[in-house]
């Protein structure tokens, strides 16, 4: 009977011990994701030139914004300006890291409103050029249909410079960019918007 004893307090002190354990994980978990979340506001506010002050991030992106989970994607799509255009992340493989990239698309679906680079770790100088605010500003207007192209001199309409020296990376955001327009029309066609 002692031993039984002894099993029970160990089991209920394990349990408790685990228990504590995993509830901590989820808070920091939960406070981890509402600083991603704030940081992504901050960003898709930014690429509309929305103004935001302080801690009004989260009420601002609100306001301007309503979020859509569709398919394998979770897509915002602006109230106010330029109303109607879809923004959404869309991520790959570059040269030597992950990127992620916010993509902004025109009501209409047949050209980029913006661009910007969320996260990358390309070489300094070269493929890390991708986030210098020219080249994602290049990408504003360019047309997405058939299809986005990174050339050497862009030429048509739907072409954009690539980085000298950085062929793979350029080539990266041509495959990323066109994927999650891919993923979009997939996900929320045009006549389910």
């Amino acid at each position: 009977m002692k031993s039984d004893l002894k099993m029970t307090l160990f089991l209920l002190a394990t349990t408790t011990a685990c228990t504590l354990l995993l509830a901590g994980a989820n808070l920091a978990y939960e406070r981890a994701a509402v600083i991603f979340n704030i940081r992504l506001y901050k960003t898709i506010l930014d690429l509309f030139e929305i103004p935001v002050e302080g801690n009004e991030v989260e009420a601002v992106f609100a306001e301007n914004f309503e979020t859509i989970s569709a398919g394998s994607g979770t897509f915002y799509r602006s109230k106010k300006t330029n109303p109607g255009a879809m923004v959404f992340k869309s991520e790959g493989p570059g040269l030597w890291s992950q990127i992620d990239l916010l993509l902004a698309v025109n009501p209409n679906r047949q050209s980029l409103y913006g661009l910007r680079v969320v996260s990358q770790a390309e070489t300094p100088g070269l493929g890390g050029r991708i986030t210098e605010e020219e080249f994602q500003r290049s990408f504003a207007d360019v047309d997405i249909r058939p299809a986005i192209r990174v050339a050497k001199f862009a030429m048509a309409g739907n072409e954009v410079d690539g980085i000298s020296g950085a062929t793979t990376t350029s080539t990266a955001i041509e495959r990323i960019i066109n994927q999650g327009i891919s993923n979009l029309d997939k996900s929320l066609p045009m006549e389910e918007q």
